[in-house]
């Protein structure tokens, strides 16, 4: 069986064949905005996804001495991410430390969780901007087909995600106040 990261990697080899490097830095940006893989953990689902037929590659000369692998997604590939794409998500646990460390802050100098809240709204509305200077990259919505709706529809759920998260940092600390 496929895994989440796997169906990841298809979903990028499915936008045009790509080494292991380019892969990885697909799986930052902009596959990173919702989902994020180390360099080792695509190494090996890689070599995963080729024994279950679902990619192959071609070597080409690289830049250093050793050849570098094209990999590409194969027909079976493809089939598989389109039942995939499909079917609907696993439920999973919400796991948010932040959230976590809230529940119990009570126990916590208040300054103290009151600058952990003024670092996290500053690390939110940084990631916002950087949403916000990718938005103006488009003009719009891109038109369902084209692969470039994905990266604007994902990245507009990021986009509501760090407005979320900014506005109840932004509480949090109102309610964290100036003494009381």
């Amino acid at each position: 069986m496929t895994s989440t990261l796997g169906f990841a990697i298809l979903a990028v080899l499915a936008r045009g064949d790509r080494t292991g490097y380019d892969i990885a830095a697909a799986m930052r940006r902009p596959v990173g905005y919702f989902w994020t893989a180390g360099h080792s953990q695509i190494h090996g689902e890689l070599q995963k996804l080729r024994t279950a037929c679902l990619v192959e590659f071609e070597t080409a000369h690289g830049p250093g001495p050793q050849d570098k692998k094209v990999y590409r997604l194969t027909a079976a590939g493809e089939a598989a991410l389109r039942e995939w794409v499909t079917a609907p998500p696993r439920e999973r646990p919400e796991r948010d430390e932040l959230v976590l460390k809230t529940y119990a802050s009570w126990l916590a100098d208040r300054e103290v969780v009151r600058r952990l809240f003024a670092d996290q709204l500053a690390l939110h509305e940084a990631r916002l901007a950087d949403y916000e200077q990718a938005e103006a990259s488009f003009d719009g919505p891109p038109p369902f087909g084209d692969p470039r709706f994905g990266n604007y529809a994902t990245l507009r759920c990021g986009l509501g995600y760090e407005r979320h998260r900014a506005e109840w940092c932004r509480w949090v600390l109102s309610q964290l106040g100036e003494g009381g």
